[in-house]
């Protein structure tokens, strides 16, 4: 039976000073840790400092869980705190406006135990290999065009996916921290009065942050991901 595993690399993070840098990957820990509260079988880590791993046990879930990442770090908050003597701003731009890069891979698992912190199987190294192909932190120069990708033994899924994908890297290339937490929550599950009383402003606001990012497109897209038969 199909899993599906997310692999993840957090976009130049290194131009974070250190305390905002254990800042967010505590937000990361927080959130691998209680995946499994709401979704059965789901479990994460955090190593490197900025790469993130999710085993996902129904693979209908995975690219509501991706997206929750993608908005839990575009919507951390880079202030003047944050930002080190040395850093450099174009970088840090880059990670303002990516956040993150996330793999969704579907496929086969041999070893998925949360008690040993073991991955193995054909899920894992497809989403492991999809962010290394995207990796730039040894380059000087960063180029990128996609932070969302999807892998699979079947191809014609897979090319499908990975266009309504280049769809939503547009929306959240765009996507200010405020609209990524509205959206974050509303991913959640939470109604525009849930979140309002959550972020302490008007409901009305709510739904301009919501309407601005393209929640109902998001919304549709996740109806059609959620079933799909893997």
């Amino acid at each position: 039976m199909n899993k599906a595993t997310i692999s993840a690399d957090i976009v130049s993070s290194t131009e974070l000073t250190p305390y905002a840098l254990s800042q967010l990957q505590r937000e990361v820990k927080t959130f691998v840790k209680h995946l499994g509260n709401e979704y059965k079988g789901t479990w994460g880590r955090l190593s490197k400092g900025d790469s993130v791993e999710i085993y996902i046990d129904r693979p209908q879930d995975s690219l509501r869980i991706a997206l929750l990442l993608k908005t839990l770090i575009k919507k951390f908050k880079v202030n003047a705190n944050c930002i080190g003597p040395n850093a450099d701003k174009k970088r840090l731009e880059i990670f303002k406006t990516y956040g993150v890069r996330i793999a969704i891979a579907v496929g086969e698992m041999r070893i998925a135990n949360k008690r040993t912190n073991m991955l193995d199987g054909e899920a894992i190294y497809a989403s492991g290999r999809a962010i290394e192909r995207q990796r730039t932190s040894n380059k000087s120069k960063i180029v990128i065009k996609n932070t969302l990708f999807f892998e699979s033994s079947d191809a014609k899924l897979s090319q499908q996916i990975n266009a309504y994908l280049g769809f939503l890297d547009v929306l959240f290339k765009r996507a200010t921290e405020r609209q990524c937490e509205v959206v974050y929550y509303r991913l959640l599950g939470k109604t525009e009065n849930e979140i309002s009383e959550q972020l302490s402003v008007g409901q009305s606001v709510v739904n301009q942050h919501s309407t601005t990012f393209g929640w109902n497109a998001v919304e549709q897209l996740l109806k059609y991901y959620e079933q799909i038969k893997f």
